[in-house]
């Protein structure tokens, strides 16, 4: 008779769970999910949502909300029956949004229940990459880059036990936020059968295109384009539409095709060269849509910040910086040459095929086993 698998709780907010369309946060709250399998537990998932009350209607409207749109009471009694029947020694919070109901939870079972945030990126350091655009930050921004850092200091030091994040590079902001055990686990990377006919000279990107980041990436790698004299066709996938069309209609070579189903999407992926990853400074998490390109085995034109929160055996997939001109370079150079093309396909492939899932699962339960023994 087998060993009867280990129970775990995981709370999630619905929507990360049940989805349509997966954006970032959903493919990172599988993956976890999948890791945690991996590494031998089973997972009980509990799903939640935001309760949105007039007041915090007023502070999202005014952008002074941080860590605010979740209450415990509605799921608690779920939460402790099933910690107390099951036998539940491990909690996740899926994003660190809900972490702060370990302070509810704690009060009704054992000592001996640990509790885990599942980090999908840092939020105060983003906000501060946001609000420091323009020239003059507001005294309301202010306020709120204080107020998320004052809760992350909390919510690292006193309500967790452990912090799993999505890049080596938070691991240390967590840990100056008062974090003591942080672990990263990489994007999983595993090949995926996939119809790649790729179009001459047309690359691709897929993202929310309004989320700053993306946005601005998508702009300074297309100017530099311009200036190299791309005769190609750069394809937009994603959404707010807004957003696509005035894109497309900024740059010439640009044409958006909307916001994709998965099946959509594959297809559409299926005719590009080169998949996109602009990414020109370190944002919260992870390129999460970098690991669906790569599992199905495209080639990929990535910057170094753009790699983050994977564990790559080939990094010739990314420049050696984060400047447009360098990305614009490797694309164009790719596209004109076909050994140039292959050598970033093979690249890839390499990638996927020296991933090992199993190793960072290991790594994982001994993390895990730590925290439970504290």
């Amino acid at each position: 008779m087998k060993d009867q698998k280990e129970t775990v709780l995981f709370l999630s907010d619905k929507v990360f769970v049940d989805y349509t369309i997966p954006g970032g946060v959903q493919l990172c709250t599988y993956e976890f999910i999948e890791y945690l399998e991996a590494a031998g537990y089973s997972v009980k998932v509990i799903k939640v949502n935001p309760v949105i009350t007039f007041t915090r209607k007023v502070k999202k409207k005014l952008h002074v909300e941080a860590y605010e749109l979740y209450d415990v009471e509605n799921w608690l009694p779920e939460i402790i029956s099933s910690i107390n029947t099951e036998n539940i020694k491990l909690v996740f919070f899926n994003q660190i949004n809900l972490a702060h109901w370990s302070e509810s939870i704690k009060e009704a079972v054992g000592k001996d229940v640990k509790y885990i945030g599942l980090s999908h990126g840092n939020e105060s350091g983003d906000y501060l990459h946001d609000v420091t655009q323009s020239p003059v930050t507001s005294f309301l921004k202010t306020w709120r880059l204080g107020k998320f850092l004052v809760k992350e200091k909390a919510i690292f030091s006193r309500h967790l036990d452990g912090v799993i994040t999505i890049s080596e590079n938070e691991t240390y902001i967590d840990q100056w936020l008062g974090a003591q055990n942080v672990f990263y686990l990489p994007r999983i990377l595993k090949q995926i059968p996939f119809n790649w006919k790729p179009a001459p000279g047309t690359i691709g990107f897929v993202g929310t295109l309004n989320h700053l980041p993306n946005q601005m990436g998508i702009e300074l790698l297309s100017d530099e384009l311009q200036k190299q004299g791309f005769k190609g066709t750069l394809r937009l996938v994603g959404s707010p539409h807004s957003a696509g069309h005035a894109l497309e209609q900024k740059y010439p070579f640009i044409q958006y095709s909307g916001a994709l189903s998965p099946e959509e999407m594959e297809k559409e992926a299926g005719t590009w060269c080169i998949f996109l990853n602009p990414v020109f400074w370190y944002a919260r998490g992870s390129s999460t849509k970098l690991s669906q390109a790569l599992n199905w085995g495209l080639p990929v034109a990535s910057t170094l910040a753009g790699i983050r929160g994977y564990d790559l055996s080939d990094r010739s997939i990314a420049t050696y910086n984060n400047r447009p001109e360098n990305l614009a370079e490797m694309v164009t150079n790719a596209l004109s040459s076909e050994t140039a093309l292959a050598a970033l396909k093979q690249a890839t492939d390499n990638n996927v095929s020296n991933f090992d899932l199993a190793q960072w699962s290991a790594r994982l339960t001994q993390f895990l086993t730590s925290i439970k023994r504290g």
